[in-house]
């Protein structure tokens, strides 16, 4: 019996030794330090347009030599925060409806809070505009311009919901259209939708949408115009 009892003794100290010095290598500060950017049409300047959460653009952050990234994904818009980083040296790359303008970010040191603009060439340009309004119906203009020209561009349209920032994955209280053009080998110009079936008394929200043949089938959008249906 007192065998045994040591041979418990024995063990309970051994693993609150083990433990006891998990918790010590474990005990790192967490890091403190925020990453905000945007990424931007390096030509007009304005954000690029994604479908955030929903197959929008990925940030990947690469630290040091390591070649597993940290990902972050973007807000709708082309923004895009981290309030988790440590101090270091870092190579940055984003992927999306678009090619980085300068390749990859490398060496981008961050001793503090830091922004970052990231230059991209979108695939496509788009702006919408309403054409005329009347009751339940709006007809809207895409205005279009392929950027990537060796991207064929396969489709064009609108996606609409009551929520914010809709994409064609998620548009709560709206719906899409969307028009297969590949045949057409289109570059740029303007394209007329038809919206219908418009709750009265409703706040919607509407973005173009185009797509080329490019890796990771991204889609590009406009940015959203609010559309008050009386």
């Amino acid at each position: 019996m007192v065998i045994l009892n040591k041979m418990k003794s024995t063990l309970l100290l051994s693993l609150t030794l083990i433990i006891s010095g998990g918790c010590e290598i474990d005990n790192y500060e967490a890091p403190e330090l925020t990453l905000t950017g945007k990424v931007i049409d390096y030509e007009t300047k304005e954000l690029v347009e994604s479908g955030g959460i929903n197959s929008g653009t990925i940030i990947k952050l690469y630290e040091g030599n390591s070649q597993q990234p940290l990902l972050y994904k973007t807000f709708p818009e082309g923004t895009f925060v981290n309030s988790k980083v440590f101090e270091g040296i870092y190579t940055i790359e984003a992927e999306g409806p678009f090619t980085m303008s300068g390749g990859k970010l490398e060496n981008v040191a961050i001793t503090g809070n830091r922004e970052i603009p990231i230059e991209v060439m979108p695939n496509v340009r788009l702006s919408i505009a309403i054409e005329e309004r009347s009751g339940s119906t709006a007809r809207i203009n895409l205005t279009y311009a392929k950027v990537i020209l060796d991207q064929d561009l396969l489709d064009l349209g609108l996606v609409w919901g009551e929520f914010k920032n809709p994409n064609i994955y998620s548009f709560a209280g709206g719906s899409i259209v969307q028009e297969d053009v590949r045949a057409l080998q289109l570059n740029a110009g303007e394209r007329e939708f038809t919206i219908e079936n418009l709750k009265p008394n409703t706040t919607y929200y509407v973005r173009g949408t185009a797509r080329t043949m490019n890796p990771g089938n991204y889609y590009n959008y406009s940015t959203q115009l609010i559309l008050q249906s009386p």
